[in-house]
């Protein structure tokens, strides 16, 4: 674990140097620094668009799920207390 840590540590310290001192290396890609209307640069914003939607839908669906779980355990209870009613008197 240690000799782990020792090597994760070096690597980030090189890339640090490398950051550093080959500032070409670390400058910003084409999309991000060139021209907002270009078709790169709109095909990035729809990318971003079409991700958020999946996670919203995912999202959506898992919030779906637990409401009509909630739905069917309240109608389970509900059967259960009249059940237990009948029988009582």
């Amino acid at each position: 674990m240690k000799l782990l840590r020792n090597n994760s540590l070096r690597l980030a310290a090189a890339v640090a140097a490398a950051a550093a001192f080959l500032p070409g290396v670390a400058s910003a890609c084409s999309v991000c620094y060139g021209e907002p209307d270009s078709p790169a640069a709109r095909g990035l914003s729809w990318a971003i668009v079409a991700l958020a939607g999946v996670v919203v839908m995912v999202l959506a669906g898992a919030v779906a799920f637990f409401v009509q779980a909630a739905r069917k355990a309240d109608l389970v209870q509900a059967a259960d207390s009249a059940t237990s009613l009948i029988d009582k008197s």
